[in-house]
């Protein structure tokens, strides 16, 4: 049977736009409400009208097709933003870390030390032009050890940057009763990981 291509591109919508509101519920539980991304991907699935993607109920057996193709002018907008989205995480990082001489102050430690604790993969850091810094949520000053544990497998993990990875530890989690991932990581470290697992497969 051959396919209407104004029924085809409704069809699509409908998709596209249930897509992207999948996609805004997988970012929020990964990143919390107010995660910037989230702005960018709820702006493109209310940019389909309503009443057109309601049509699409209509077309009964559609067949599948991806519409046509984005254009140059839109793809670069979309890039744009993306990145705009990444330094904004990013800054947001930055401002709740630690310096180097910050960390080794925490950890009763040496800045060489510390350098040399990023090396060993026992702690998370992020470069800030020339210089580390380093997530607050991974220091436990109050615990018997200062940082959290297994924090080079919990990076190697993880289905993301740093930079995801610091915001998701620092969000109250629903999978945790409410806790953040880092407080649940002193608790039981496996069910984090556990939860890291049902993340990278999805």
């Amino acid at each position: 049977m051959t396919t209407r291509p104004e029924v085809t591109s409704i069809e699509v919508q409908a998709r596209v736009s249930k897509s992207l509101d999948d996609l805004a519920a997988e970012f929020e539980t990964l990143l919390g409400k107010d995660a910037p991304a989230l702005r960018a991907i709820r702006y493109l699935a209310a940019s389909f009208p309503p009443a057109r993607v309601d049509a699409a109920t209509d077309t009964g057996g559609v067949e599948d097709d991806w519409g046509p193709a984005m254009s140059a002018e839109e793809a670069a907008e979309l890039e744009q933003a993306n990145l705009q989205l990444q330094v904004e995480q990013r800054r947001e990082q930055l401002n709740v870390s630690f310096s180097r001489v910050q960390a080794a102050d925490v950890l009763g430690i040496s800045p060489q030390t510390v350098s040399e604790w990023v090396a060993q993969h026992r702690l998370v850091g992020l470069k800030d032009g020339r210089e580390w810094r380093f997530p607050a949520w991974q220091f436990t000053p109050d615990n018997s050890e200062p940082v959290l544990p297994d924090l080079g497998r919990l990076v190697e993990a993880f289905p993301g940057g740093v930079v995801s990875l610091s915001r998701w530890m620092s969000r109250p989690n629903d999978n945790f009763g409410g806790r953040t991932p880092a407080q649940e990581m002193v608790r039981d470290r496996d069910h984090v990981f556990a939860v890291v697992e049902t993340l990278a497969a999805a």
